[in-house]
C-alpha cells in the first residue's frame, strides 16, 4: 500500500473513530468566531475551502460564485471558506474578484483539518444525506451539476 493511501486511510480511521463533525468554527473576516451546524430540516451546507495563494482556487472561486447564484440560502448555503489568511487580504481579494460568495476564515486550518480535508481547493458538503468531501479544483460544469443535485436552479 502506497504512503498517501496509507495516510488516506488512517485519516479516514480518524474521522470515524471521531464520528462526523457536529460542527465548524469558523470566523467572520471581522473576526467573530460563528459555528456552523448541521441540524433536523436545516438547509444543506456547501462549505468551499480556498487561499489567494492557490491558483486552482483563484481560476475555481468565480465559477463556484456563478453557479451559487441559483440557489435558495434557504435550502442550500454556499460559503466560501479562506485558510490561513489575514482578513484584509482576504477583503481586497474580494474585491478584486467582484466575489459575491459570503466568505469565512479558517484561521489555523483547523476546521478544515477537522472535517478531514488536506489540500486546496477543498469542499466539505453537509446534506440531509450525510457528509461528503472532495479535494481539488471543479469545472464550472461541475459546480452547477453538483448543485443542481442539491437543489439549486442553473445560473443566468
Amino acid at each position: 500500500m502506497g504512503f498517501w493511501r496509507l495516510l488516506a486511510c488512517a485519516g479516514a480511521l480518524a474521522l470515524l473513530g471521531a464520528g462526523p463533525p457536529t460542527g465548524v468554527a469558523l470566523r467572520t473576516l471581522e473576526g467573530d468566531e460563528l459555528e456552523i451546524t448541521r441540524g433536523a430540516g436545516g438547509p444543506d451546507w456547501v462549505l468551499h475551502f480556498w487561499a489567494s495563494w492557490c491558483p486552482d482556487c483563484i481560476e475555481e472561486l468565480p465559477n463556484l460564485d456563478l453557479a451559487a447564484k441559483g440557489c435558495d440560502p434557504s435550502r442550500v448555503r454556499v460559503i466560501a471558506v479562506n485558510v490561513g489568511e489575514d482578513p484584509e487580504l482576504v477583503r481586497r481579494f474580494i474585491a478584486e474578484h467582484a466575489l459575491r460568495l459570503p466568505v469565512l476564515i479558517d484561521p489555523h486550518g483547523k476546521a478544515s483539518r477537522k472535517a478531514g480535508l488536506w489540500g486546496l481547493p477543498s469542499n466539505l458538503l453537509w446534506t440531509a444525506e450525510g457528509e461528503r468531501t472532495s479535494s481539488g479544483p471543479s469545472s464550472a460544469k461541475r459546480w452547477r451539476n453538483r448543485l443542481a443535485e442539491l437543489g439549486c436552479a442553473e445560473a443566468p
